[in-house]
This record gives structure tokens, C-alpha cells and sequence, in this order.
């Protein structure tokens, strides 16, 4: 009866009608698995061997079902040595020819399942003989266009390695290959599920192929689904441990796993720290004699280490360290790389590298911070900002007397703003006690004109920040480079171009003046401006546009204050250097502007013992050369900077209760001044008139005080500015007319009425001309004049 059954059932699977095919298959999967300890192997045989004719059907659905009930068979009954035996060349037959003969993606993807199965299911001793047709099926497989049967063909062979790796590693290269297209395949599944595989398949294979896969799964990194990442790190970590070539490859994985460390994910941080703590337990193990002395006595972590920090075991320590020399140079590398996502991953690794490596590191820290100066002027704020992470680092690490040497070496012919941000870095890491001992090595490098004289923005606040980090580690130390630190703060104040940076260098300034105990920041420029000055002095003659020395002494002009007050010969001496006639004019207007709004209208300077010779020697030798006429534009240009700091000088006197330091200066200076400021009077420049108009006003009141308001004076001036109240400018006129009215009220003590009447007669006659003025206000000003009551009652016609 069996036999019949088997017959009819396999006829069947001849006949023509798809239908009737499907229906002989159903029947006889469920006649096998009825009477499976009925029949005999023979019989068992003849069955499978007809269920896999139907793989060669016409009709996708037969074969279809044909796979399915193979599968079937396989899963559910016992293991059958004859089974594999007809099964093996049907797979070969439609998965592995030089073109695949099944052309459903379904079918395949069932074939591939099939393939799977058996591996899973049959006993490893039958697998090694038909390893060779496996290989062949997988390596057309893994290559299919069906990402499902890419993800099967690669758990196929991750399973096939584990299950028989001794006879696996002599076929594995094969696999590596096509293995490595799904790496990077769209599907972010299929990438995890290769990546895993692959670990697998070199694993227990051949391990050479590690060089050809480290690079396809370094990129992984980069990868935007973190699942993806942490399969790269699953791998490494177990390469690490289980990997059995693992010590020739260290050198290839530990950078993965470093890189990894700072994630931006933190359970992948977490993953891969783990993986790496057992990493280098393992590592201890595996080389206990050799770390014995180390681990039985250093074994307390170090007192200066960087916080918020775990320090990495001995063994990841020793790991890191034995491989730097292969780790360097490719990092460096790295970190100039053109593409940006390399960069970064390569400044994290930086970071890793030297928080494991720790003292170690400087062996190799010459190469190291050639790269970190390139990588620390990245556009990319990430790779920056890892950078000097990494440089604190060293500063954690390296002794001062090292990397000192090494970076101001570097920078003696030029330093640039690359360089200073690193080493402010290394700064703000590095250890007070040790840090001491060169610090006036250091603040004599950063005083050195070719680094603190920049006009660079971003030179200057690196520059700052070597400052800063110093003035914040070492304390009161810092009094000992105390005037240093001053010079490149004033330096950085004098040249900033930006906002930013000005408040950055005061408040600079300000931490110096706390720490050398200074109740004010004048006080501050008192202790330390003098042997500037000195130099600048020297230089003066050689001052251009652009000389940074200029905009420095601008800068103590401008906020040294009552300091100056102790060092008006030195100042005095420049001024009168740059601003000679035929210095740049230019510069002559930057250093007039500096001195009429900072300077001369200071009181407090007024009130130094010096001031006298000062406000000489600055009217004598600076103002009055440069209110004489000259053509052209600049020197109008000039004359107008040169009366504004003149009339600055006499602003404050004037309403001053002790006006004598000026006042006694003008005794000296009166007689060539006064035709100048005569002539500046008919200038061709409006804001000259008006701004000598002004001065000659508050001059009248200074030569009243002490005692030079003279009837000569009154007629000498009173001609000329009386012109002025035909003035085009509006301004002008009715400067002219205060002036007119401080110059003769009061009278001089010497004038007579009688004698100047005809003066006096010109005077009143020109302003009865302008009661009748065009501009109704001017009329009014004219009107409201009040001269003396004597001149009234002197000339009775007015």
C-alpha cells in the first residue's frame, strides 16, 4: 500500500497541470512526516529526490512549494546523510552557476533559507565535504540584487564559520568580498547584519583578511544610524578578545575602539568602554609577567589628572603604548584629510589616544603637535574644539619643561594663531607646581613683539588665552612675568580691531591687577608703562600707518589715565617726534584725536609736576608747527586736529578753579600762537573757524587770570574775527559773535575809550549793519549783545 501511495504521489509531480504538481507535493510532505518511521531510506530517498526535480519547474509556485517542503523536511526530521546528498547539487544547480538559473527573488530568498537550515541542522562532520559548494552558492548570493537574500546569504555565512571553522578558514577569504558590498548597502538592516558577519567570518577564518575589511569598517563610523556604529564596535571589541591572530592586528583595531570611546551617543560610549575595560583586562592577563612590577606598585592614579575622567586599566594603557609608533603617523594624516567627517573622527581618536597613552605620548608628541596645529584652524568647530581638549591633555601628561620646549621652538621664528591656541590648551592643563618653573620663559616668548604685535582677531584671543589660562593656574606666581603680561595685554588692547577683544584684554588686565594687588588699573599702568615709553621713545622716528607701536601708545594714552601724569617728559618726547610736520599725517590725526579727547583735557594731568614743561613743549613743539598754513587737503585736515587739541587743552582750564598750570604756559607760548590762531580764523575749513572762534574765546578768559588781556591784544584780534560775521557758515557767526564779546568784557585795565574810538566806532558800526541780517535768529543774537556799560556812555551816538 506505502509503495502505491508513493508512486501515485510522484506521479503526480509529472503531470502537466501546475495544480495537480501542487497538490502531489502537500501530499507527499504530509505522507513523509505520517509514516517517517514507517518508511525505509530507500523509500525516504525516492520521495526527496522527487520533491527536488520539482526545483527545476516551470512554474515559479511549484518551486516555490517544492522549497518550502524541503524546508520542511529538513527542520522537522531527522538528520539524513542521503538527504544533504541530493540536496546539495540541487542548490548548486540553481544558486550557484556562473548565472544563477532561479530567476524569483522569492524562490531565492527560500533557497538561501533552505541552504541555512541545513547548516544549522546537520552534523558539522557532513558539512566540511560539500563546504566547497556552500562557498560557491554564497558567494553568488551575497551578491544578489535582493537585500533580503544578501541579509540570509551573510547569517549563512556567519553560521557556516562558527559551525565548522577549521575547515571554514581555508575558503573564507572567498567571502570577504562580496560580504563587504551589503556594508555599505542602503538598508541600514543589511549593513548591521554584514558587519556582524563579517566579524564572524574572520573571526574563524582566515584573520589576514583583517587588513582588507579595517577600512570598509572604519567608515561604518561615520555612519549616520548609530545601530550601524555599534556593530563596528561589537565587532572590534570582540576581535579584541577572541580574534586568534589578534596581537599582529592590534595595531589596525585599536583605533576603531578608541574612536568609538567618544561617540556622540552615550550607551555606544558606554558599549565601547566596556569593550575596551575587558580588552585590556585580558590583556593583563595574557602578559602578567611582563606587567607584574606595574601592576604590584603603580597602581595609585597619577594626583594631577584631568577630572571627570576614568583612567583606562594597565592593560589598555599598555596596548595603547606599545602601538603609537603604527597609530601616529596615520592620524596625523587623518587630521588633514579633505573630507570633514574624517577630521572629526580623527581629533576623537586624538583625544583617546592621549588620555591611554598618557606619559607615553611624548615620545611622538613633535609629530603630534605638527597635526594639532593644522587641525586647530579647522572651519569645522568640532574638529577645533577636540583639538584643544586633546592639547589640555597634554599639558595633564607632559611635563612643561617638554612640551614647552617643543612648542615655543616651534613658534620662535613666527608663531601663528594655530600654534597659540594649542599651547594655551597645554596651558590650562598643565600642573602649577611645574608649570612655575618656566614661566618666565613663557611670558618672555609672548612679550616678543613678532607674537603679541598681531592684528590678527584671532591671534589676539589665543593670545588672551595663553594670558588667561596662565593668570588662572599659577596665581600670585604670575607676579614674577607680571610686567610681561601687561605688555601683551596693552599690546592686544592697542591692536584689537573688535569689540570682543578689547573687553577680553581688560578684563585680562583687570585679573593682573588683582593679582599683583593694585587697587586700580591706573595703578596698575603706573608700576609697569615706564620701560614701554622708553622703548617707544626710541622707535617714535620710525612710526608709519601701520606700526603696531603706535596703536599700542595710543592705547596707554587712552587708559592709563592719572599714569601718565608720572611720565609726561617720556610722552611728550614721542609726541613731538610723530607728529613733526612731515611725519605721515595720517598718524598725526590718530595721535591728535588720542590726545584731545584723552589727554590734555585730563585735570588730573594738569595737576602732575610735570605739566608745566608737558603743556609747553606740546603747544611749542606739536600744536603750533602744525596750525601753520599748508596746501591741500591733508593739511587742512591737519590744522583742524591740531586746533581741536589745542582748544582741548584749554577746555578744562578755563572752568577750572586752578587754571595756572595752562595759564603760565601761555605766557611762554602767546606770542608766536597768537597770528597763527589768527590766520586759522580766515581758514577755508569751517569746522578750523569755528573750533579757533571757540579757543579764542576761552583764551581771552585765561589771559584775563593772569593778567595778559591787553589793549593791543583786543585790537589785534577783534579785526579779524569781526570779519567772520559775514561767515557762510551760520555756526561760524555766531562764534564770532561770542568771541567779539568775551574779547572786549570786561576791557583790558590799559584800554582807553578815547583813544580807541575809532575802533570802537568800526565795531559798533559793523554790528548795526547785521540788526538788519537776513536771518531773523542771528539778528537776535547780534541785539542781545552786551558789551561794556563804559563804551555806552563813552559814545553817546550808539
Amino acid at each position: 500500500m506505502t509503495d502505491i501511495l508513493i508512486t501515485k504521489y510522484c506521479n503526480a509531480l509529472q503531470s502537466d497541470e501546475k495544480k495537480t504538481r501542487n497538490k502531489g507535493l502537500e501530499e507527499l510532505s504530509k505522507f513523509l512526516h505520517e509514516h517517517d518511521s514507517e518508511l525505509q531510506v530507500t523509500e525516504k530517498v525516492t520521495i526527496y529526490k522527487n520533491i527536488l526535480r520539482c526545483f527545476n519547474d516551470k512554474s515559479e509556485a511549484c518551486r516555490e512549494l517544492a522549497v518550502k517542503v524541503v524546508t520542511q523536511i529538513i527542520s522537522s526530521l531527522d538528520q539524513e546523510g542521503d538527504y544533504f546528498t541530493y540536496l546539495m547539487p540541487a542548490l548548486l544547480q540553481r544558486l550557484g552557476g556562473q548565472e544563477i538559473a532561479e530567476p524569483s527573488e522569492e524562490v531565492r530568498l527560500l533557497e538561501v533559507s533552505l541552504l541555512h537550515c541545513v547548516i544549522n541542522k546537520y552534523n558539522p562532520t557532513l558539512l566540511p565535504s560539500y563546504l566547497n559548494d556552500i562557498i560557491q552558492i554564497l558567494v553568488k548570493t551575497l551578491m544578489d540584487p535582493y537585500p533580503k537574500i544578501k541579509r540570509e546569504s551573510c547569517e549563512c555565512a556567519a553560521d557556516l564559520a562558527e559551525t565548522i571553522p577549521r575547515h571554514f578558514y581555508i575558503q573564507s577569504e572567498s567571502l570577504i568580498t562580496p560580504m563587504l558590498q551589503s556594508v555599505t548597502h542602503q538598508h541600514y538592516r543589511l549593513r548591521i547584519v554584514a558587519i556582524t558577519a563579517i566579524g564572524k567570518v574572520i573571526q574563524y577564518g582566515n584573520n589576514k583578511s583583517v587588513d582588507t575589511v579595517i577600512g570598509p569598517l572604519a567608515e561604518r563610523l561615520f555612519d549616520q544610524i548609530p545601530m550601524v556604529r555599534q556593530a563596528v564596535v561589537g565587532v572590534i571589541g570582540m576581535w579584541l578578545v577572541q580574534l586568534p591572530e589578534r596581537y599582529s592586528y592590534f595595531h589596525r583595531l585599536l583605533p576603531l575602539i578608541l574612536t568609538s570611546l567618544t561617540d556622540e551617543v552615550p550607551e555606544l560610549q558606554a558599549e565601547a568602554l566596556k569593550l575596551w575595560d575587558e580588552a585590556g583586562k585580558l590583556y593583563m592577563q595574557e602578559n602578567e609577567n611582563d606587567l607584574k612590577d606595574q601592576m604590584d606598585f603603580l597602581i595609585d592614579d597619577p594626583v594631577h589628572y584631568p577630572p571627570n575622567e576614568t583612567r583606562p586599566n594597565l592593560g589598555c594603557r599598555t596596548l595603547v603604548n606599545r602601538h603609537l609608533c603604527k597609530i601616529v603617523p596615520p592620524l596625523v594624516r587623518e587630521l588633514e584629510n579633505w573630507i570633514v567627517d574624517v577630521r572629526l573622527k580623527a581629533s576623537q581618536l586624538l583625544y583617546s589616544l592621549i588620555l591611554n597613552a598618557e606619559i607615553h605620548i611624548t615620545h611622538h608628541l613633535e609629530k603630534i603637535l605638527d597635526g594639532m596645529y593644522r587641525a586647530s584652524g579647522d572651519e569645522d568647530a568640532r574638529v577645533v574644539h577636540n583639538v584643544e581638549n586633546a592639547a589640555e591633555l597634554i599639558g595633564y601628561f607632559v611635563p612643561p619643561d617638554t612640551s614647552c620646549k617643543l612648542v615655543l621652538a616651534t613658534m620662535e621664528d613666527s608663531a601663528n594663531a594655530r600654534q597659540l591656541r594649542v599651547f594655551a590648551a597645554i596651558l590650562k592643563g598643565s600642573s602649577r607646581t611645574t608649570l612655575k618653573e618656566k614661566l618666565t620663559d613663557i611670558g618672555n616668548f609672548l612679550k616678543r613683539s613678532e607674537t603679541c604685535c598681531s592684528k590678527e582677531t584671532i591671534h589676539q584671543i589665543n593670545l588672551l588665552n595663553c594670558c588667561s589660562n596662565l593668570m588662572s593656574l599659577c596665581q600670585d606666581d604670575c607676579t614674577v612675568i607680571g610686567y610681561q603680561l601687561f605688555v601683551v595685554m596693552v599690546s592686544v588692547l592697542g591692536l584689537a580691531t573688535e569689540e570682543f577683544v578689547t573687553n577680553k584684554a581688560l578684563e585680562c588686565l583687570h585679573t593682573l591687577q588683582s593679582i599683583e594687588g593694585c587697587r586700580s588699573l591706573q595703578e596698575l599702568f603706573k608700576r609697569h608703562i615706564e620701560p614701554m615709553l622708553q622703548e617707544f621713545e626710541a622707535s617714535s622716528d620710525s612710526w608709519s600707518l601701520c606700526s603696531p607701536e603706535r596703536f599700542i601708545f595710543e592705547a596707554i594714552l587712552t587708559y592709563a589715565g592719572s599714569a601718565i601724569g608720572l611720565h609726561l617728559h617720556t610722552v611728550g618726547m614721542i609726541l613731538a617726534t610723530c607728529l613733526k610736520p612731515e611725519k605721515d599725517p595720517e598718524v598725526k590725526l590718530k595721535i591728535f584725536t588720542i590726545l584731545s579727547t584723552n589727554i590734555v583735557c585730563r585735570e588730573e594731568l594738569k595737576q602732575a609736576p610735570e605739566s608745566r614743561t608737558f603743556l609747553i613743549k606740546l603747544v611749542e613743539d606739536v600744536i603750533i608747527p602744525n596750525l601753520v598754513w599748508r596746501a591741500g587737503r591733508t593739511a587742512e585736515a591737519i590744522r583742524t586736529a591740531a586746533i581741536s587739541c589745542l582748544y582741548a587743552t584749554f577746555q578744562h582750564s578755563a572752568d577750572s578753579t586752578s587754571p595756572f598750570t595752562v595759564s603760565d604756559t601761555l605766557a611762554t607760548v602767546m606770542e608766536p600762537l597768537t597770528p597763527l590762531l589768527l590766520t586759522l580764523v580766515e581758514d577755508s575749513s569751517k569746522k578750523t573757524r569755528l573750533i579757533t572762534c571757540r579757543t579764542l574765546c576761552r583764551l581771552m578768559k585765561l589771559l584775563r587770570m593772569i593778567g595778559l588781556h591787553t589793549a593791543d591784544l583786543v585790537h589785534q584780534i577783534y579785526p579779524v574775527v569781526l570779519k567772520r560775521l559775514d561767515d557762510v557758515s551760520d555756526d561760524v557767526r555766531q562764534a564770532a559773535v561770542m568771541t567779539l564779546v568775551k574779547t572786549f568784557k570786561p576791557l583790558p585795565p590799559d584800554y582807553c575809550t578815547e583813544v580807541s574810538f575809532g575802533h570802537l566806532e568800526v565795531l559798533f558800526g559793523t554790528m548795526l549793519i547785521h540788526l538788519d541780517d537776513p536771518d531773523p535768529g542771528f539778528q537776535h543774537i547780534v541785539l542781545g549783545m552786551k558789551l561794556t556799560r563804559n563804551i555806552s556812555l563813552t559814545i553817546p551816538m550808539f
